[in-house]
């Protein structure tokens, strides 16, 4: 049994043991209206306060009071209605300015997005992405069917479709309005990486009140061919198009509430990569690259400041049988280890300029290796580490708007690449 397996295994025993018997999210509603039933005026206040500070970290963990089933607001519209059709969506537009560097500013049309959704009853549900990139390029994010029986009460589902993977913070929540920066982190951008589907199964529930579980069996990752520096795993999600499915993976994931302030996960991936269209210079039956990727991560608030802090890692076998399928020397060699981590923290500022727009500066340091490890044959190379720091301020007038701005320092190991770059946005969920 590997390492990942075991820590997950061992994670999942301790928060199950931890976790207090409640009620549901989908009965909070109810649980205080009966605490509120016979209570003294005193005991009331006290029920709503709690019931305030409730509804105030499901937006800052869900992104919005109708958050389910693990993904943001806008996601989750199909599983607040009570029958039929359901629409929602995203979008982004950003413009990148470089301050230094050999490299053209750029305004994009970054994302636009559709949510469809259909309920056809209390048990049973379609639930869709259509993502519009560049102004330019189209794709099906994801397109699933939920079974959650009633009888099981929220404890266990099943999912059947193109998924995303519940990988990492940002894969599964990646609306604009839940993350600061005018881009997604990039060790979440590229380690992960954001945002990685692929056709499968799998099962979800929560136990208790805090624990949330999925369990995912997938087609697993592709050679991608050609990787550009920098590139990560990026190139290797399949995304459910014609994808080879000789191979599989298994994907598990935990998050936890440990406090009404304070959420904790893990995620955890494996399986071995599938051959592709145009790679060659191996037979189907040949031994091929196995993936393991884990991420730990947590989120959450205190003193007021919020933070996110989260740390993935890929570990790779048979390397060298990857890299030889990649065509030019000028690609990304892949190491048996990549690793990277970021920390961020931010603060709301609205209630002390008297405002109740959502004002918040934050700081976020990144961290990436594709060669923490490498085969004894090989050399690390300093390029394939790089730093960011970025610094800025994301505004809400309402909770579905988000104005962005912020300054962003790459710096490679080589120091050949280093850039400075200021980045605006405006995103928007509905």
């Amino acid at each position: 049994m590997n390492r990942t397996v075991i820590f997950l295994i061992f994670l999942f025993v301790v928060l199950s043991m931890s976790s207090m018997p409640s009620l549901s999210k989908g009965s909070a509603d109810v649980s205080t209206s009966d605490k509120l039933s016979g209570a003294s005026t005193s005991e009331k206040i006290d029920i709503l306060a709690e019931e305030i500070e409730r509804l105030k970290n499901q937006e800052l963990f869900g992104g919005e009071l109708g958050s389910q089933r693990g993904f943001g607001a806008a996601a989750s519209k199909v599983y607040n209605t009570s029958k039929g059709l359901a629409i929602g969506g995203y979008g982004e537009i950003v413009n990148k300015a470089y301050i230094e560097g050999d490299k053209y500013d750029q305004s994009d049309a970054y994302r636009g997005i559709l949510y469809v959704g259909y309920k056809f009853d209390d048990e049973w549900t379609l639930n869709t992405e259509v993502e519009f990139e560049h102004a330019d390029e189209s794709y099906l994010e994801f397109a699933y069917i939920d079974y959650a029986p009633k009888a099981t009460n929220g404890k266990l589902g099943a999912r059947a479709g193109l998924l995303l993977l519940p990988l990492g913070i940002i894969n599964e929540k990646h609306e604009p309005t839940l993350f600061h920066g005018v881009y997604r982190p990039w060790t979440e951008n590229k380690i992960i990486p954001t945002t990685s589907r692929e056709n499968g199964v799998g099962i979800f529930g929560q136990l208790g009140e805090k624990l949330e579980y999925k369990l995912y069996y997938v087609t697993s990752l592709k050679y991608p061919g050609t990787t550009k520096q920098g590139g990560g795993m990026r190139d290797f999600r399949g995304k459910g198009s014609q994808t080879v499915s000789n191979e599989m993976a298994t994907i598990g994931r935990l998050e936890y509430q440990l406090t009404p302030n304070m959420m904790i996960g893990g995620s955890w991936y494996e399986g071995k990569v599938n051959p592709s269209s145009g790679v060659t210079g191996f037979e189907v039956n040949d031994p091929h690259t196995s993936v393991q990727m884990l991420s730990v991560f947590t989120k959450g608030e205190v003193m007021d400041i919020e933070y996110v802090f989260l740390y993935a890692e890929n570990n790779f076998s048979h390397v060298q049988r990857l890299n030889n399928t990649l065509t030019s020397a000028k690609h990304l060699k892949f190491g048996k280890k990549q690793v990277g981590y970021y920390g961020e923290v931010a603060h709301d500022l609205g209630p002390y300029i008297g405002t109740s727009w959502y004002v918040a500066p934050f700081y976020r340091y990144e961290y990436l290796n594709f060669h923490d490890e490498v085969e004894a044959s090989a050399e690390r190379n300093i390029d394939y580490r790089t730093k960011y720091h970025t610094t800025g301020i994301s505004v809400k007038p309402i909770y579905n708007i988000v104005l962005k701005a912020d300054y962003t320092r790459y710096l490679d190991g080589a120091r050949d690449g280093d850039y400075r770059a200021l980045n605006l946005g405006i995103g928007y969920i509905f």
